[in-house]
């Protein structure tokens, strides 16, 4: 598969993944009881959201169309995300797993491009929710998979 394939085959999983967790942010926020809550799992929502905008864009500019891709489609985990009620873990659990797979597809896809910072920039605000949701998660580890080198 060449290069540019495997770029556009990440961005495609990037794209579901974002609106996946969208969609786990959106039923927090649901769940949540105090407004301040309320507010903070909206507003992730809708940067995961923006970053999906701004994927898509990028999908769009090397040529695929909306229509090309499976994200149009009907996605089964999207259904699995939406009964997320029914499943063991809470859905701030959710949240942060959904943050983490995120972060290692990033760390994927930044080896294919040369200007990074669109992507550091959802890389950082990502990072930043996962320690406003949960501060002993470790940052150590979400480190070393987008740099390796620490």
């Amino acid at each position: 598969m060449g290069k540019q394939n495997q770029y556009i085959a990440q961005l495609e999983k990037l794209l579901t993944h974002l609106k996946n967790a969208k969609l786990t942010y959106l039923k927090a926020a649901d769940e949540a009881n105090a407004s301040e809550e309320k507010r903070f799992f909206n507003q992730e929502a809708l940067l995961r959201n923006r970053f999906f905008q701004e994927v898509l864009s990028e999908i769009q500019t090397l040529g695929m169309s909306y229509d090309d891709l499976v994200i149009g489609g009907f996605n089964f985990n999207q259904l699995l995300i939406s009964s997320v009620d029914i499943l063991k873990n809470s859905t701030l659990d959710k949240c942060l797993q959904s943050d983490t797979i995120l972060l290692e597809i990033y760390s994927k896809i930044l080896p294919f491009i040369e200007d990074t910072s669109k992507f550091d920039r959802h890389i950082n605000v990502i990072k930043k929710a996962i320690n406003e949701n949960n501060p002993s998660f470790s940052m150590l580890a979400v480190e070393n998979q987008i740099n390796p080198s620490y």
